[in-house]
């Protein structure tokens, strides 16, 4: 009888799998770091072809559901209370789920893994809406209970930017900002079609846009996760000095997302990785940092919305 020799490498296939996962989770951190870079300086950084850059680019938008747009920074709609809400759900979870994302001020709602498997991220301009949007989900036929979160410093997150200046903005900057929410690499010529302006004068606004800290160009995905990207939800509850677990957020490269908050957690994160393995090292770091007295962690299974535009029609009425 023949013995079967062990396979020691993964068949080619797979490996080619692999080899495309990691490539296209690198070219979606440069995305997140400059959603207008060039297909040339992109394949620069990657240290790939143009060619390579744009074919998996093109996979990415098209077959992917990736997208590439502009988030309105809150504070410049008028936007002081940002929430983050875990429900607790009775019988399905779906139906529910959809509700929460109707709701105008819902900019995240995700069915996700754990006891409180429906994860929302809601914006207000006051403690009164606050109170209405959670009173409208805790009365949903299948919620049975709701903790909450309140966002007291967004650290890391795709609608921040690095840094903000006073700066006014008129009709045509709203103009931009909504063409570049449906499409953050529009070319400055079509921008500039859309507004009436020159493509000079176009680039020079949108730079401006982007240097004032209004916008941010990035990357966000459409119906779901991305087969390369597991997203975690992680909720950390401090005893003692926060400092350095708030400096292990701001320098880890695995966390998209986070915040200082007050509520149910004391701060609250989402990890980005290609392989748990990774992700669960990440959170072990975490429970080692001095401080952490306890970490609750949920994974993202499908995000129902994603929306950080959903303001700007109601400011360009105001104009």
């Amino acid at each position: 009888m023949t013995s079967r020799t062990p396979q020691t490498e993964p068949p080619r296939g797979a490996r080619r799998k692999n080899e495309l996962d990691t490539f296209d989770a690198a070219l979606i951190r440069e995305l997140q770091n400059d959603g207008r870079a060039s297909t040339q300086t992109l394949a620069t950084r990657l240290g790939a072809t143009r060619d390579v850059v744009a074919a998996r680019l093109k996979t990415l938008t098209e077959r992917g559901g990736l997208r590439i747009v502009a988030a309105l920074d809150p504070g410049f709609v008028g936007h002081r209370l940002l929430v983050h809400a875990k429900a607790e759900v009775d019988g399905p979870l779906a139906p529910i789920a959809r509700e929460i994302a109707e709701l105008p001020d819902a900019v995240f709602v995700s069915m996700a893994s754990g006891p409180f498997p429906l994860v929302f991220e809601t914006r207000h301009g006051d403690i009164h809406e606050l109170h209405e949007t959670l009173e409208y989900a805790r009365q949903l036929p299948g919620v049975r209970r709701i903790i909450v979160s309140t966002y007291v410093e967004v650290l890391k997150g795709f609608f921040v930017s690095h840094q903000k200046s006073s700066v006014t903005l008129d009709r045509i900057d709203y103009e931009l900002v909504a063409a570049l929410q449906q499409d953050g690499r529009a070319s400055y010529r079509n921008l500039a079609d859309t507004v009436h302006l020159s493509p000079s004068a176009a680039r020079a606004r949108v730079h401006r846009l982007i240097d004032a800290g209004v916008i941010r160009i990035s990357t966000i995905k459409s119906g779901g996760i991305l087969r390369s990207r597991l997203a975690i939800g992680v909720g950390i509850t401090v005893n003692g000095d926060a400092a350095p677990v708030r400096q292990y957020i701001v320098d880890s490269p695995d966390i998209d997302f986070a915040a200082r908050a007050h509520g149910s957690f004391d701060f609250v994160a989402t990890m980005v990785g290609s392989s748990p393995e990774h992700l669960v090292g990440v959170m072990d770091e975490l429970r080692a940092l001095p401080g952490v007295s306890a970490l609750d962690s949920w994974t993202h299974y499908d995000v129902i919305k994603e929306d950080y535009a959903r303001t700007l029609g109601r400011v360009l009425v105001k104009q």
